[in-house]
């Protein structure tokens, strides 16, 4: 009689064991797509037009002129901003605002960078007698 109710025991357990598990495949099924997809920001080429184009009409902008950084997710332009005038455009159907955020902190350390080198070319360097 033990033995059977030990049995029993176990394969209710298991039982829920795998409902837990099934839950838990279900619900990673159904997790936020935008929390799990891969960002990158990239200065865009030329082979990016069509994209850089096809965004501004979606925001309903004039397209970016000169140096422009794009932001893809999962290889999918959704934003872009000009390095020569700090224009941003982004596709209004996707949620852009932290691509955008990245886009302009990557900009703002692009321009840092290129100010610092300014100012230390301007800047004698000192000689230790």
């Amino acid at each position: 009689m033990t033995t059977t109710l030990t049995a029993l025991a176990a394969s209710e357990h298991v039982h829920d064991l795998q409902r837990q598990a099934d839950q838990w495949r279900s619900a990673d099924k159904k997790a936020d797509p935008i929390a799990t997809a891969s960002v990158e920001l990239r200065l865009a080429r030329h082979e990016d037009a069509w994209a850089l184009h096809r965004i501004a009409q979606l925001d309903d902008a004039a397209d970016l002129d000169g140096e422009v950084l794009l932001a893809l997710l999962d290889g999918v332009a959704i934003a872009a901003l000009s390095l020569d005038d700090r224009r941003v455009i982004a596709n209004p159907f996707v949620p852009t605002q932290n691509a955008v955020e990245l886009l302009q902190m990557h900009a703002d350390h692009l321009f840092g960078r290129r100010e610092r080198r300014r100012r230390l070319r301007g800047i004698p360097r000192l000689r230790l007698a």
